[in-house]
């Protein structure tokens, strides 16, 4: 078990993590390669955090916040996610925790959703009403609440599913460690692929495939 300060340190990473992406200075906390490795940091294990992480990193990489788009939340979502990985050592726990980190960002970004709408009712502002920028203020700092609050418990009911998941099932993964990372970077893989056809001409990403397909030929010789 986790002790309570530990806990407090978690919810308030996740936190900080949910108000970084939008409502407070978008530090890139809420990238989950950052907040599973601080994560990994508060449990005395960063570098369990920071592969989880980056596994995480490479499912969201192609995922641009552009506008009002809907997109997963996965920076809380690295938080328990780490959890997972840190408690049940071995490949079965990344697979779980990576897979859990998924889930668990898409349901974080529908809370996401929820919340804007609950922010556009508070900012409303009828015609002909005096101290309107008072009222704004007002709304602004409670809808910067909101989400504080939002991902703090998106975070906190994170952690609890984790303590809940069976061990037994997470033992029961067959893979190995290598296997495990291997197959959990294919989509960090496909992201990437996808984001370089809109920054690299036809040409190159023909050079470029063939490099990498070559590369991954010699590396698998080695191994």
């Amino acid at each position: 078990m986790i002790d309570p300060l530990t806990l407090g340190l978690l919810f308030a990473l996740g936190t900080w993590s949910a108000l970084d992406g939008s409502s407070v200075g978008q530090f890139m906390i809420s990238r989950p390669m950052v907040s599973a490795t601080l994560a990994g940091c508060v449990l005395s294990d960063p570098a369990t955090g920071l592969l989880v992480g980056v596994l995480l990193e490479g499912v969201h990489l192609g995922e641009l916040p552009v506008g009002g788009v809907r997109l997963p939340e996965p920076g809380p979502a690295g938080i328990p996610a780490a959890v997972i990985a840190i408690q049940h050592p071995g490949s079965g726990g990344i697979a779980v925790a990576v897979g859990f980190g998924v889930l668990w960002s898409l349901f974080g970004g529908q809370t996401v959703f929820i919340q804007r709408r609950v922010n556009g009712l508070l900012v409303r502002i009828r015609p002909g009403r005096t101290g309107r920028s008072d009222r704004l203020e007002r709304a602004h700092w409670a809808c910067v609440s909101i989400d504080a609050l939002r991902g703090c418990a998106v975070t906190a009911a994170g952690v609890a599913t984790a303590f809940l998941l069976p061990p037994s099932w997470i033992a029961r993964w067959p893979l190995g460690q290598g296997s495990t990372v291997a197959l959990l970077a294919l989509p960090g893989l496909l992201a990437s692929g996808s984001i370089l056809r809109s920054w690299v001409s036809n040409r190159r990403r023909h050079a470029l495939f063939l490099m990498g397909y070559g590369g991954g030929l010699v590396l698998a010789t080695l191994l």
